[in-house]
């Protein structure tokens, strides 16, 4: 049984819960068995060489975002989900901490904005990534060692490989560690891999539709200084992806899991986006494994308002 644990004054416990409770405490729904398949098959798949593999799996994972949960709605918990724990399989040549990938905690959120994709593609490519990153005021520094934000704006190159030294701030912990974060373009207008004959280059079938995803992993633990709290291992698989009516629309017969009334779907404009974070913490005295939850997806709701913000301050 997972287990996440935190020891501090009460004072200090009393914020804490205050925050999360501010986030919402309703329990976050399981998600439909697709979406796992989905979530997983595209953070296992990042690196294909295949982009149709991808592009696939992406158009998959548009689908049961839209059908598992309201992306529009106020209130975060109506935009959660549960992904399936993460395998070793999963994690591929990844280098990562020695741990077992299934004691790291599960949150999946999902958002829509009203910016278009080439507002938000300008976002990976601010080296100081404070002003999007509410968690990480005062140190969040980004770096790309393969010089791909030169060319990853244009899509002349598919990659933008990041390393982010930073500084995670809320009411229980101030850590600094190290978070590699790649970013990828993918053409969601790619034929299914399994219609493009064996070594033939999959392409468009008509013009592309461009959305990007990303994949972060930390590769060693890290502990706030003085000891006390740790991020033990942490993974996430992010999407962005355009509501431009070329996606998943409704067609009137189109369900929701759960019997959910929600009519979001591709044609609304701006971008969808959904996080989903996998990560194990040591925060000392048990705490129920919900708190951390409703924490984390409030995180990272946090992240999204924090990015809409961002792009609203600074128009083209």
């Amino acid at each position: 049984m997972r287990s996440t644990t935190w020891s501090r004054s009460g004072a200090t416990t009393v914020a804490f819960l205050g925050l999360v409770f501010a986030v919402g405490c309703k329990p976050t729904p399981p998600a439909n068995p697709s979406f796992d398949d989905a979530a997983q098959f595209a953070f296992r798949e990042f690196e294909n060489e295949d982009p149709a593999v991808l592009a696939y799996a992406v158009r998959e994972f548009e689908g049961e975002i839209y059908r598992g949960v309201d992306v529009d709605a106020d209130d975060v918990a109506d935009r959660a989900l549960t992904p399936a724990d993460l395998s070793e399989d999963d994690l591929g040549d990844l280098e990562h901490p020695d741990r077992d990938v299934s004691l790291a905690v599960p949150v999946a959120v999902a958002a829509g904005s009203v910016h278009d994709i080439s507002r938000h593609q300008v976002l990976p490519l601010l080296p100081d990534q404070r002003p999007i990153e509410p968690n990480s005021p005062d140190h969040y520094d980004r770096s790309y060692p393969d010089d791909g934000d030169t060319c990853w704006p244009d899509r002349s190159c598919a990659f933008l490989r990041t390393v982010n030294v930073l500084t995670k701030t809320n009411p229980l912990m101030s850590m600094d560690y190290t978070l590699y974060k790649d970013f990828r373009w993918v053409d969601l207008s790619l034929p299914d891999p399994a219609d493009v004959p064996a070594d033939v280059e999959a392409t468009s079938n008509g013009e592309p539709r461009w959305g990007f995803v990303a994949r972060s992993w930390t590769s060693e633990r890290a502990e706030e200084e003085g000891g006390g709290a740790s991020i033990e291992q942490s993974y996430s698989f992010e999407v962005w992806i355009p509501r431009d009516s070329g996606g998943f629309v409704r067609n009137g017969s189109t369900s929701n899991n759960d019997g959910g009334e929600w009519t979001g779907d591709s044609t609304i404009g701006g971008t969808l986006r959904l996080m989903a974070l996998w990560a194990e913490t040591d925060i000392g005295p048990d705490v129920a494994e919900t708190i951390v939850i409703n924490l984390t997806r409030g995180g990272i709701d946090d992240i999204f308002e924090g990015q809409d913000l961002y792009l609203d301050e600074h128009p083209e």
